[in-house]
């Protein structure tokens, strides 16, 4: 990997990180940034997003964690789109999972396509 886009893989990573620990008070130890090619990122986040979502999924109560998923994520593309535009230098499209929802090592996948 080149030191510019080890640079730009660690500017994404910071702003993830920052988006991480606004909801869930946690470092960077918990954020994965990879650059699949020029087009194509992937942001891995260990966990759920907030202290909620985690609580509630201890509680079984995973119906109301997807309900609050569709109110948390316009929020967070509010709160947050324009930066990582300035970050990433363009519009993008992307889309958002949430892996292995029922298991301790779940996940938030956020995948980012430059080629809009």
């Amino acid at each position: 990997m080149s030191e510019a886009d080890f640079e730009y893989q660690e500017k994404i990573r910071r702003l993830a990180v920052k988006i991480v620990k606004h909801y869930r008070g946690r470092g960077p130890e918990n954020v994965k940034v990879k650059l699949e090619n020029e087009s194509q990122i992937t942001i891995e986040i260990r966990g759920i997003l907030s202290s909620l979502s985690e609580i509630l999924l201890k509680e079984g109560a995973a119906d109301l964690v997807a309900e609050y998923w569709k109110v948390l994520k316009p929020y967070l593309e509010r709160g947050f789109m324009e930066e990582l535009i300035e970050t990433i230098g363009c519009r993008f499209s992307y889309s958002w999972r949430l892996c292995d929802l029922y298991r301790e090592d779940r996940s938030v996948i956020i995948q980012l396509n430059k080629s809009v």
